[in-house]
């Protein structure tokens, strides 16, 4: 193997090169992906990786598009890979801070991932950017004092349009369609588990639990994944996780994983704040996003 690799592997486990610059010289020097992804394997380094690796060669396109909805068309943001597919399929639910560059990102993430995504533009989300207005910061300071999330019937019904719109797609596998979110986003990625019993997977990021008598109509597995400087009151997010992960291992007949990362923040898989933000690359982010391939690809295709 060539001594440049094996020099520029110790610089990555010893924190002088980040991982997306090794990732990058790493596919130079071997002379493109195909060869990287071995060479990664045989350096000793983890599937997400290796995965990375991949998807740097992975075509991928992306466009603006409307689905109707309540006699609206909702605007949102699809990723997918150059292909007919199908494709297993996300629907990617932002923060309250809108349609942001880190939502796109997520979005082109998957995208590179072999996955179809698409991103839509809620009016109750802050679509515009900015600060959210006085109802939907109530809404926020309603659900940390309770520790519930209680998302409106009207916000769902977008997210069953979405699945609807998405679900007649020719490159989407109908059979494999699911949510994550983030924040907002994350309680409603939650909810819309108690409310869609062809929903495929669920992922949660710091996301609050909705009503407990909820989760027994959940039919999916759910991944939920918190952060443990988050907030220490009881009723808080992740002041809350043991607690759901105790009543889904009752209420519900799906699995329900969860992780709380210790180091971690509110937010901890966005860098940078809106509009100039992106998926994050420190460790908490970088393990909770090979936790969430894994956790899609282990439930892929089952019942």
């Amino acid at each position: 193997m060539d001594k440049s690799l094996i020099e520029l592997s110790e610089k990555f486990r010893n924190g002088q090169v980040n991982r997306r610059e090794f990732i990058q010289r790493v596919v130079v020097l071997a002379g493109g992906v195909a060869a990287a992804a071995p060479l990664l394997h045989q350096l000793g380094f983890d599937s997400g990786l290796i995965r990375e690796a991949n998807a740097l060669g992975s075509n991928i396109e992306t466009m603006d598009v409307e689905f109707p909805s309540g006699g609206e068309l909702i605007p949102a943001y699809l990723a997918k890979p150059v292909g007919p597919g199908p494709f297993r399929t996300m629907i990617v639910i932002h923060e309250i801070f809108g349609l942001s560059n880190f939502i796109k990102d997520v979005a082109r993430l998957m995208a590179r991932n072999n996955y179809l995504a698409l991103a839509p533009c809620f009016s109750e989300g802050n679509c515009t950017g900015g600060l959210p207005d006085g109802k939907h910061a109530r809404w926020m300071l309603d659900t940390l004092q309770t520790g519930v999330a209680r998302v409106p019937d009207d916000e769902q019904d977008k997210l069953r349009d979405a699945y609807a719109f998405l679900s007649k797609r020719e490159d989407v596998d109908p059979d494999h369609i699911g949510s994550v979110g983030f924040c907002w986003g994350g309680a409603r990625s939650f909810t819309f588990a108690t409310l869609n019993p062809k929903l495929w997977a669920a992922v949660v990021f710091y996301g609050s639990t909705p009503p407990l008598d909820d989760l027994n109509n959940i039919n999916s597995p759910v991944l939920a994944l918190y952060g443990a400087l988050d907030n220490n009151s009881p009723t808080s997010i992740t002041g809350r996780a043991a607690e759901t992960a105790r009543e889904m291992g009752v209420r519900s007949p799906k699995p329900f994983e969860w992780e709380v990362y210790n180091q971690a923040v509110h937010g901890f898989f966005r860098a940078g704040t809106p509009p100039d933000d992106h998926v994050a690359d420190t460790r908490p982010a970088l393990i909770a996003k090979d936790l969430m391939f894994d956790f899609l690809d282990r439930y892929y295709g089952r019942g």
